[in-house]
């Protein structure tokens, strides 16, 4: 499964990502994983779901972001949710950047054993339609 939470910058979507991760760990008996491109949200995530500061990590492409993820769930089979805010920027691009397209192709694959929750800053009706098909 991938969701989309989406909205324009400063709407909330960061607050939401972490509302279901925290749901999500209550809720599963998985492992749940959340990415960012900053330490920021390290304090506010509870210690049992594992943060990742991408930057630290030395993810800046597509290429790197999926390769992670593919390391992450290859070493960890009990991982169910991974949670990515702001997975665009991480790849160094914008949204409507054709490499977005195929990080989403990538994504479908790897779905079929975890859900990806992911934010998107703006509207749905802007959205590319290869992610717009993930709003609720």
């Amino acid at each position: 499964m991938i969701k989309i939470i989406y909205g324009a910058k400063g709407s909330g979507k960061t607050k939401r990502i972490l509302d279901s991760a925290e749901v999500a760990l209550r809720t599963t008996k998985g492992d749940v994983v959340f990415l960012a491109a900053t330490s920021r949200y390290r304090m506010e995530i509870k210690p049992q779901i594992r943060f990742i500061d991408t930057i630290n990590e030395g993810i800046g492409s597509k290429d790197a972001l999926i390769g992670f993820l593919k390391g992450l769930l290859c070493g960890n089979y009990d991982i169910e949710y991974i949670f990515i805010d702001g997975f665009y920027k991480m790849m160094g691009v914008d949204l409507f950047d054709p490499s977005v397209a195929e990080f989403f192709l990538a994504l479908e694959q790897l779905s079929d054993n975890v859900n990806f929750v992911l934010t998107v800053s703006c509207d749905k009706e802007e959205m590319p339609a290869f992610i717009a098909k993930y709003v609720d």
